[in-house]
């Protein structure tokens, strides 16, 4: 079954855009008690239709084959993408709930709950992308956690944030003078211990699913949707995907500005690791980036100051000068050879010939 492309680009706008509202608009629409539990809701109802719906469509159409002559794309080669944007909202409707109603009840988890919402989010999330990964197109295990981009993802990772904290802390001592000693804060406790583990969860599935799953699926369609061009494509995909995670976050039921801001910043943090994930192609160092990202927003990351006093860098500033070292170092480990790196890092030695 062949679709033309501007009811092609019609399903994957109106799938992102559903997608990204269903999860809070999911809470204010009332049951219908006659379904069973977890399909009480309508909305839930129609959702696992137009799910299995595109799994039929998907196996029905198949990965093989030939291309549709002229501006048509076979309805099984958007299905992928179109799946993995209902699936992990199916998900999230039955496997995150029935886990919270059975957790509530362990006293350590009740007493530490928005905690383990995160930590619970970020896992089903996980469990969704490993799920998805075998339906994908041009997505494979290999797209995620191979041994080099491990490695290089924390090496890049650390490397930026000793210099952040490098120049920071310099530049405290600088202005406060050698008489104020300048120490670094930690957060500390059990909650703290749990908010970072949970943060990080969720970051780093989120770019998984985001950026590791949607956005390379959406890129790989785009010349079958008109955009033959790789880098309009890709900027293309960014954009989407970045609005959709935007819209994701948006908060309905806080203040109207307080929405917009987090709905604009999300947006801006969306683009910003879509195009790290384009120029580094590691998902997993996008993961940290994310995370950290999230250690500011919850006033996780170390402080700087002196001992009974609050900190003389603000969080934001902090995360400013990462994300610059980040990409700093992005520009230099993907544009330079290893022998002009080299060079830079160890001026006036030669690196060594190997033979």
């Amino acid at each position: 079954m062949t679709v033309s492309r501007p009811v092609a680009w019609g399903l994957i706008l109106v799938t992102l855009l559903g997608s990204s509202l269903i999860r809070q608009l999911h809470e204010f629409i009332p049951d219908w008690a006659p379904l069973p539990w977890p399909v009480r809701s309508p909305l839930y109802a129609f959702l696992t239709l137009f799910f299995l719906i595109l799994v039929a469509s998907w196996s029905w159409g198949g990965r093989a084959g030939r291309r549709p002559l002229g501006p048509r794309i076979r309805l099984g080669a958007l299905a992928p993408l179109l799946i993995a944007l209902t699936y992990e909202k199916v998900l999230s409707f039955t496997l995150y709930d029935a886990l919270l109603d059975h957790a509530v009840g362990i006293a350590f988890i009740r007493d530490h709950l928005d905690v383990w919402i995160h930590i619970l989010i970020g896992v089903g999330m996980m469990l969704a992308v490993i799920l998805l990964i075998p339906l994908m197109n041009r997505v494979g295990f290999k797209n995620f956690l191979t041994g080099a981009q491990v490695r290089s993802g924390f090496y890049l990772h650390f490397i930026a944030l000793f210099l952040t904290y490098g120049l920071l802390s310099s530049l405290v001592m600088l202005l406060a003078g050698p008489e104020k000693r300048i120490t670094i804060f930690f957060p500390m406790g059990t909650a703290a211990l749990l908010l970072m583990v949970g943060q990080g969860v969720r970051a780093m599935a989120e770019e998984f699913y985001y950026r590791g799953l949607l956005q390379r699926e959406l890129t790989g369609l785009m010349s079958r949707l008109g955009i033959p061009d790789r880098r309009s494509g890709e900027a293309v995909a960014i954009s989407l995907i970045a609005l959709g995670f935007g819209i994701e976050h948006f908060r309905f039921g806080a203040p109207s500005m307080q929405s917009y801001q987090s709905f604009a910043y999300a947006v801006a943090v969306g683009y910003l690791f879509g195009y790290l994930l384009v120029i580094t192609g590691n998902v997993f160092f996008c993961g940290l980036v994310h995370a950290t990202n999230n250690y500011v927003t919850a006033s996780l990351l170390p402080r700087l100051g002196t001992p009974g006093t609050a900190p003389l860098i603000p969080d934001e500033t902090i995360l400013y000068v990462y994300l610059i070292a980040v990409f700093l170092l992005v520009f230099l480990a993907t544009s330079m050879t290893k022998g002009q790196l080299y060079r830079i890092l160890m001026p006036g030695r030669v690196p060594i010939a190997r033979s």
